[in-house]
């Protein structure tokens, strides 16, 4: 019954974390394109931080219910998630491609690509702190 309690505490900690970083990152990138006066590019940003929650949560809802499965489950799990995020981002910008000119996707790819790697990085770190501790 400990482990239960034991996931279902870090699967909360991991949603509060992402929760954070996600909308820290939003709140800075909005503070950074008012200092620069770039106007307010709402699409880009708004876009990025919904992949950034919709990957993260999904992330952490599948993982809690996997977790009492084997390693090679677990392990699975791992590349599959890595996979899918880099899928997805991949769709995102082809979609986007699409939807924008030239000056609109490369600010979509600079306000993207730190909710790319605030993801990976936290998904990295949370999950090799957590495997370290068991």
């Amino acid at each position: 019954m400990k482990e239960v309690v034991n996931i279902q505490s870090a699967s909360k900690k991991y949603i509060q974390q992402a929760v954070q970083i996600v909308f820290a990152l939003f709140l800075l990138e909005l503070l950074i394109l008012q200092i620069l006066g770039a106007g307010l590019l709402l699409t880009p940003v708004l876009v990025s931080m919904c992949f950034a929650l919709i990957v993260e949560l999904s992330d952490a809802f599948i993982w809690k219910r996997l977790e009492n499965k084997t390693e090679e489950t677990k392990a699975t799990f791992f590349m599959a998630v890595s996979g899918f995020r880099f899928l997805l981002a991949l769709l995102m910008l082809f979609v986007y491609y699409f939807m924008s000119d030239r000056s609109g996707m490369i600010a979509f790819i600079l306000l993207f690509a730190p909710y790319y790697l605030a993801v990976l990085v936290h998904h990295s770190i949370f999950f090799s702190h957590l495997r370290s501790k068991s």
